[in-house]
């Protein structure tokens, strides 16, 4: 596919507008709209729309207004600060016509959260998926990422996430202007999700008068004790801009820098293998033991990293005449994570196991292994970086042909990548428990099983190479997207019609991910096994302390030391022919002949991982807007139809295995042989009318009753898109994936209802409810296939199952200032809590026994805060609570559904006004130092526990 050929709609788009130009039509400019940014405020939750009321019964774009509001004002109340963000939220949720939750800064800089998902969180229906001490992918109402879309000022931005999951770690909190969450759709948004369009606004510099500027710096400090300890990192911004005095011309700069050196403690046990045969596998003759569900490993780890986001964002407001309107915008945003871990880890083989006890599950309670050696102490080096960048530009003009209409064209293009596959590399050296009976113990539903019966783990005179990785742990993955809009609208000043839009798009995606690697496994080929001794000199190795245990997260009985090395040294000394001496030979030939032929063990290319996925969505909407009275109450009716098509090509090179056996050294292992390369193109497409309909009506000035009807798609998965295969080469689980790119998008019937009561300008209490019809979900099927004499399960997706996701929230904001005497009236509390179910809803255990569908992410949410806001002060504290929810259907070599317990943390923000320039501010994330927890099945099938610890930020802001 050609991705930069115009195509002749556009053409003709920039040929109309131009003419438009020429003709010197005389009326107002207009362009697409963005909140104002003011002097003072902090941040606030609550649904909004996308104009907000101008007053004199018209809206800021000059159309009717039929929703003058009438509530009672907080007379006597200085409405600065969090008032006046929640003050502004507030108000555009009344004027709202479909429902669009939000979160706003009155000031750039002003969100204590470090990323823009952290900000989201508080958005009621919001929740968010956590790593690393912060939010990096959001779901809205228990629809995960990949049924959530980003615009960044209306625009579709690219991510690298290797999925259609919008990363949104990457974005600073502080670039938010607003950022607006649709969970009704209107014809007119640029994008189509089922879960919902989150638009995230920039600050436009006609937004300021004159010159002005804001800025902070702080420190950051993370420890996984809650006390402020160890290394503080600095977090920067600024924001500057100038705007002349007869606003026609302005520009706006803003950067950020955000460091955080961090230690994060997790154990996992990566998978569970469930109906394993395990009197078969030892002897042990015993009809209890032939469908026991048994963990793949228990890996204790300590990651040190370090976080650094850096971004920049510019804006070019113009008006060369009154008719014209001139924006651009472009933004850079980087974040890169540096992850070195250190893991002591002990592998699961079911044929070594001579005796065990299970539950009533089938679940192995706790298992003695033979004293063979087949399970190693493995000491284990991991750095898998990441460093992902995004770029956008856009330009957008908006010509008014008459006072009525207006035309604009918006031409965007967007590029993220991350290429750091080639840095990342796994080692592990290990030394096998000859002479103990090493014994494994399940610890019940909230602590980590623990092992006992082992070896030293700090004898630095008994080690030997196993596997080791260059590159591979991740995927080079390049994602970028040109887009077109063209608009048109037109204002009615008479009857019941209001607006009428219409508008057509044109986007172009792509992409691409393909891994580095050590050429053709020549490392585990040649040293998996733990049949090469290793000098401690030779890879500098040495006895490591890792932090204190930490209860719930931490292996019970954790050692306290042991091993670790320089893994550089490691690959350096595998290369020596101390090492590949010792090899059989024919195994130091094939390593001799692959230094031969590619001159070092350093990652290359595997070409054989090549994916690649081009879209061309085109798509065109009518929207009509009406507006009257009945029974003399307001009404607002928005109407209108999308139409949507796609194309898309998917492309790989593709090497089949051409041998496998296992290796004798090692039966958890096995080697693999690959054949010679082989390209391979489909092609797959869609087209769908997507209707909508928002109804809102005043039954009283200060009650509102919302309806909104719509059909709205996901596409598919990008990564069910590629076309490659991948193998599974475990001997407890052989496995082959491979994608479909003929799967249909997901579709989805929406009913959406709800009240809203304002109690005035800065409380108000609303109750919604809403249904989802869901079709064609994606679902893994797999199949028993015969494939170089052994027994190979074959997974794909195919759209087969549907379900209905139905819930309600409840949002309750209230403002003491008449109720209590001062200084306590600066007290408020904002609450909101979204309850979601599904009709897949089942229990893990039905999931894993019978191949039932369920809809991963569908779960409860709530947030709590309380705020005050009197004189200089200004302090929030707020609770943020996800419940349990099912994380996944079929989880890693054990392809087991995962489910993730509830979390909840507390967070702190609090500031104080020195002067009308400058403040102090400090904020602390995690105080509860909460942790997260997942399980396989059953509770007592532990997976994986992390502790991240708390957050603090401590700093100094000026507005000039």
């Amino acid at each position: 596919m050609q991705r930069n050929k115009l195509t002749f709609s556009v053409y003709q788009a920039l040929a109309m507008l131009g003419g438009a130009c020429l003709l010197g039509y005389s009326a107002q400019g207009l362009a697409q709209t963005s909140p104002a940014a003011s002097a003072a405020g902090t941040s606030a939750s609550a649904s909004s729309t996308q104009s907000a009321p101008a007053g004199n019964g018209q809206t800021a774009d000059g159309k009717k207004n039929t929703n003058d509001k009438k509530v009672t004002d907080l007379s006597g109340v200085s409405v600065t600060g969090q008032l006046a963000a929640i003050r502004k939220a507030q108000s555009i949720k009344q004027d709202a016509v479909n429902v669009v939750d939000s979160i706003s800064a009155e000031e750039t800089g002003k969100f204590p959260d470090p990323n823009v998902a952290d900000a989201l969180q508080r958005v009621p229906g919001v929740s968010v998926d956590r790593s690393g001490g912060e939010s990096s992918q959001i779901a809205i109402r228990g629809f995960g990422p990949d049924f959530v879309a980003v615009t960044i000022n209306g625009r579709q931005m690219a991510t690298a996430s290797g999925t259609r999951a919008f990363d949104f770690d990457v974005l600073p909190a502080d670039i938010i202007s607003v950022a607006q969450v649709n969970k009704t759709s209107s014809a007119d948004i640029p994008e189509v999700d089922i879960g919902g369009v989150v638009d995230i606004q920039t600050a436009r510099p006609l937004d300021f008068n004159g010159y002005h500027a804001t800025g902070s710096a702080a420190g950051v400090n993370a420890n996984l004790t809650g006390s402020w300890a160890g290394k503080t990192t600095p977090k920067v911004s600024g924001l500057t801009g100038w705007t002349n005095s007869d606003h026609t011309f302005g520009w706006l700069a803003s950067v950020q820098y955000y460091k955080r050196d961090d230690t994060q403690i997790n154990t996992q046990a990566n998978s569970w293998y469930a109906n394993q045969n395990i009197s078969q596998l030892s002897g042990l003759s015993n009809p209890n033991y032939t469908h026991v569900a048994i963990p793949e490993t228990l890996a204790n780890n300590v990651v040190v990293e370090e976080r650094t986001r850096k971004s920049f964002s510019g804006a070019i407001d113009w008006r060369p005449i009154d008719r014209l309107t001139v924006k651009f915008d472009t933004l850079y945003a980087g974040y890169r994570v540096d992850p070195l871990e250190h893991e002591f880890g002990e592998y699961g083989n079911a044929s070594d196991i001579q005796s065990l006890t299970t539950d009533a599950n089938n679940t192995v309670l706790n298992y003695v292994r033979k004293d063979s050696g087949v399970m190693s102490n493995d000491y284990v080096v991991d750095y898998n970086p990441s460093n992902e960048i995004m770029i956008q530009n856009g330009l957008n003009l908006a010509f008014d042909l008459d006072p009525s209409t207006v035309i604009s064209l918006d031409v965007s293009n967007s590029k993220a990548w991350d290429k750091e596959s080639p840095q990342s590399y796994f080692t592990v050296i290990g030394a096998r428990n000859y002479g103990t009976n090493p014994t494994w113990t399940n610890n019940g539903d909230n602590e980590p099983p623990s092992y006992t019966n082992i070896i030293s783990t700090t004898n630095l005179d008994d080690l030997y190479a196993h596997c080791c990785s260059w590159g591979g742990q991740s995927n080079n993955v390049t994602d970028g997207i040109t887009q077109y809009q063209l608009n048109l609208s037109k204002s009615f000043d008479s009857g019941a019609l209001s607006t009428l839009e219409f508008g057509v798009q044109e986007n172009r995606q792509y992409n691409k991910s393909v891994q580095w690697v050590t050429p053709e496994s020549i490392l585990c080929n040649a040293y998996c096994g733990y049949a090469v001794s290793v000098p401690a000199s030779a890879v500098g190795a040495y006895v490591y302390t890792p932090p204190a245990p930490i209860s719930g997260v931490s292996q019970p009985g954790l050692p306290s030391q042991w091993i670790q090395y320089n893994p550089i040294a490691y690959f350096n000394w595998l290369a020596t022919p101390a090492a590949y001496n010792q090899l059989t030979p024919d195994k130091r030939a094939a390593l001799l002949a692959a230094l031969a032929q590619y001159g070092s063990l350093r990652p290359q290319v595997n070409p054989g991982s090549f994916n690649e996925v081009e879209e061309t969505d085109k798509a065109a909407f009518a929207k009509a807007v009406f507006e009257g009275t009945m029974w003399e109450k307001p009404w607002t009716l928005d109407v209108g139809a999308r139409y949507v098509h796609v194309d898309s090509e998917s492309q790989a090179i593709f090497q089949n295995p051409i041998s496998y056996y296992v290796d004798p050294n090692d039966s958890s292992a096995s080697q693999v042989a690959y054949g010679p390369l082989q390209p391979q193109t489909a092609y797959g497409g869609y087209h769908k009318w997507l209707p909508s309909m928002n109804f809102k009506l005043n039954l009283l000035d200060n009650l509102i009753y919302r309806l909104a009807l719509s059909k709205t798609l996901t596409p598919p998965e990008l990564n069910n898109l590629y076309y490659n295969k991948s193998f599974g080469t475990r001997p407890e689980s052989l496995t082959i994936t491979q994608g479909n790119p003929n799967l249909q998008p997901y579709t989805s019937l929406n009913y959406d209802t709800g009240l809203e009561w304002y109690i005035n300008d800065v409380s108000y209490l609303s109750v919604e409810t809403f249904y989802k019809k869901v079709s064609n979900f994606s679902t893994i099927v797999s199949t028993p296939v015969d494939f170089l004499g052994q027994t190979w399960s074959l997974s794909e997706p195919i759209n087969l199952n549907s379900a209905n996701i139905y819930g309600e929230e409840l949002t309750f904001n209230y403002q003491f200032a008449k109720l209590l005497p001062a200084p306590f009236d600066g007290l408020g509390m904002a609450f909101n809590y979204t309850h979601v179910k599904s009709s897949a809803d089942l229990s893990p255990s039905t999931i894993s026994t019978s191949g039932k569908f369920a809809v991963p992410g569908i779960g409860d949410s709530a947030n709590l805060s309380g705020y005050y806001e009197k004189g200089r002060w200004q302090v929030r504290l707020a609770y943020n609570w996800r419940g349990k929810y099912l994380e996944s259907i079929a989880y890693g070599s054990g392809a087991q559904p995962v489910t993730r317990t509830d979390y909840g943390e507390l967070d702190l923000s609090a500031s104080y006004r020195l002067n009308n320039h400058v403040s102090l501010f400090v904020s602390g994330t995690n105080l509860t130092q909460s942790h997260l927890y997942d399980y396989s099945v059953y509770p007592n099938r532990f997976l994986y526990a992390e502790a991240d610890g708390t957050v603090y930020t401590v700093g100094v802001r000026g507005t000039f």
